[in-house]
């Protein structure tokens, strides 16, 4: 009887102890030495539960089930003992020969001691009770005995022989483990002359006390590790982390620089060679208008001309991507005359058609005012980009509808809806993604076949986005393609189109060029005479200033001053100033460049400056500058 409450009181001290790994594990996935450890438990738990009900049966003579229990008991105290052997191994983490013949020989036990047990239901081998209910063993319990005392040592021997390999407290645990075998095989030994008395339970006791205190410390070891090895990769992400921010802020501050870089070559690049360009359109208008110039010599000029005006568009298209992405491109807000520039417009692609055998048809849906307040030139830029492809892209007998329709007004804004629709190529609808892309094609054959550079899109998306709007396009391949842009505009309180004061006949004007490129000076002459204006030039600032003081002493001041930015002695913007204390504001001033002006428009406007146009010039060009400058001038206060 004492020997059972010594069992319930083991059995219950080790359910305390190891209460985390039969509960708080519950549901969690197990390492491989605490599986073997929580089944080497539970064997421990079935030994001990089958002494205890050994010592209450056998005390109220219940033979039968005290059979039963003996059976159980043997077999509980094998797999114990397989589990034991389980235990050690996977815990040292050996994998050698000798750790696997124990972990097999473990299992060997087990099946022998089972087998021992069938055989004892009908030859008492293991044990046996008489009449009485007296216990009496066989010769397989001592057997069993020998076997465990045998397995203990031999593991315990293994566990020693690792022990010489390791150091600290590893060492300290392998050495306690393998001298826990050897005091078993002591508590065998004892349980074989003295059955009753509990050393062995005792000290299955003691032990799994101890090892569960190493499961425990490894459990809270490997949490250290881990915890430890979290924090190291936390600081050596934030490490990296780190270095790719920098990295990250060094490659951004290489793009931007090479980004500028590349602006500001496109922009210097895009004025050398203008420069050349001017000369060359200038000395092709002078040699057509040669009269010894024979017609064949004409016909050479003419395609001379038109290549160098493609040429000059292009170069045109790259000063406009730079001034876009060095974000110096501005939008205007003056008021303008949108039925002239329509006009304009419809003038230049319905010519375009009519080469082409195109058909094209302008339609207005419903009320479009006559003035607006917005940038006429940049609005006009981007109809013809669209209608000009449109008209590139279209084979001979198609169709280009343009329709034009306002849309709602807030705040004295207007809306102004333009669709372009074609019966051109098209586009597939795997490009149409990437067709504000900078010099993006479809087709790369498309540059031969119809001169296509790939940056007018991507100027023209830019520019209605600078005017507050968007732009859509619908396509399909062989079936044409349909541009949608919406832009905002300004509300004008002048809604006819009426005579504008101070517009005049070119017939009328006198304009005076002052450059110091003669070439320059002559194509003026040619240009402007071709509508009638009467030109003087002057190849200086001071020759310049000369001629528009005696014309100022008579009276009779130039209607049109065009005066070059870049001179030798005295610039555009001093010639202007100069002109300025001289003649006052009267006479409209506009400079002509071949460079970026964003950089002196401030400065030009304080000398007083109206405009600039860029080199070439051209004659439709200077007279639509010349109405704005006269017409702000006169509503001047």
């Amino acid at each position: 009887m004492t020997y059972s409450i010594i069992g319930i009181l083991a059995a219950m001290i080790l359910v305390i102890i190891n209460r985390d790994v039969f509960w708080r594990r519950a549901g969690k996935k197990l390492t491989k030495v605490q599986l073997n450890y929580r089944n080497f438990l539970l064997g421990i738990m079935c030994y001990y539960i089958t002494d205890m009900a050994w010592g209450i049966l056998e005390s109220y003579r219940l033979t039968t089930i005290l059979y039963a229990d003996t059976a159980v008991h043997f077999i509980a105290m094998a797999a114990a003992v397989m589990l034991w052997t389980r235990y050690v191994v996977s815990y040292l983490g050996d994998t050698s020969f000798f750790g696997k013949f124990l972990f097999y020989a473990g299992q060997a036990f087990l099946c022998f001691e089972i087998l021992t047990v069938i055989i004892n239901f009908f030859r008492p081998v293991l044990f046996w009770f008489d009449e009485s209910g007296a216990y009496y063993a066989g010769t397989a319990r001592y057997v069993t005995l020998a076997v465990q005392i045998l397995l203990f040592v031999l593991t315990s021997d293994y566990t020693l022989v690792i022990t010489l390999k390791t150091e600290g407290t590893v060492k300290q645990r392998h050495l306690t483990i393998g001298l826990f075998g050897i005091f078993m095989v002591l508590f065998i030994a004892i349980q074989v002359f003295y059955p009753l008395l509990p050393f062995y339970a005792m000290g299955y006791l003691l032990g799994t006390c101890v090892l569960h205190s190493f499961v425990m410390e490894d459990e809270k070891e490997e949490y250290r590790r881990s915890l430890e090895e979290a924090i190291l990769r936390e600081k050596a992400q934030m490490i990296e982390l780190a270095e790719s921010r920098e990295a990250l802020k060094d490659a951004l501050a290489s793009a931007e620089q090479a980004n500028r870089a590349k602006t500001a070559f496109l922009s210097n690049m895009s004025h050398e060679i203008r420069t050349p360009m001017n000369a060359i359109i200038g000395l092709n208008n002078i040699a057509m208008n040669e009269p010894t110039c024979s017609d064949a010599v004409k016909e050479y000029l003419e395609k001379i001309g038109a290549s160098a005006q493609h040429l000059l568009g292009i170069i045109n298209e790259i000063l406009d991507m730079s001034r876009i992405e060095s974000g110096r491109m501005t939008i205007r807000q003056e008021e303008f005359s949108f039925a002239k520039a329509l006009e304009q417009v419809n003038t230049m692609i319905s010519g375009q058609c009519r080469d082409k055998g195109l058909t094209y048809d302008c339609r207005l849906k419903g009320q479009i005012d006559d003035y607006y307040v917005g940038d006429v030139t940049k609005l006009k830029q981007v109809l013809i980009n669209i209608l000009g492809n449109a008209v590139k892209f279209t084979p001979s007998g198609g169709n280009i509808w343009f329709d034009i329709e306002e849309g709602p007004r807030l705040d004295r804004k207007a809306t102004l809806r333009f669709v372009i629709r074609d019966t051109g190529i098209g586009m597939s609808e795997e490009f149409l993604p990437h067709i504000f892309d900078a010099f993006s094609q479809e087709d790369s054959s498309s540059t031969s076949r119809y001169g296509s550079t790939g940056l007018g899109m991507p100027i023209t998306k830019s520019i209605v986005e600078l005017m507050n709007g968007h732009i859509e396009v619908e396509s399909e391949k062989g079936k044409g393609s349909v541009f949608t842009v919406t832009v905002t505009l300004g509300e004008s309180d002048r809604k006819n189109v009426q005579a504008e004061a101070g517009e005049m006949d070119p017939r009328e004007l006198n304009v005076l060029v002052i450059d110091d490129d003669r070439i320059a000076l002559e194509h003026a002459q040619i240009v402007l005479g071709q509508i009638g204006v009467k030109c003087e030039t002057a190849e200086s600032g001071w020759e310049g200033l000369d001629k528009i003081r005696i014309r100022h002493g008579r009276g009779e001041n130039y209607d049109l001053i065009l005066i070059d930015w870049r001179m030798p002695e005295m610039d555009g913007l001093e010639t202007t100033r100069r002109i300025r204390s001289l003649t006052g504001q009267e006479t409209p001033i506009i400079i002509l460049t071949s460079f970026n002006w964003d950089e002196v428009a401030d400065d030009a406007r304080e000398a007083g400056v109206d405009t600039f146009i860029a080199k070439p010039l051209f004659a439709g060009t200077v007279m639509e500058e010349f109405r704005e400058a006269f017409r702000h001038r006169n509503e001047s206060p």
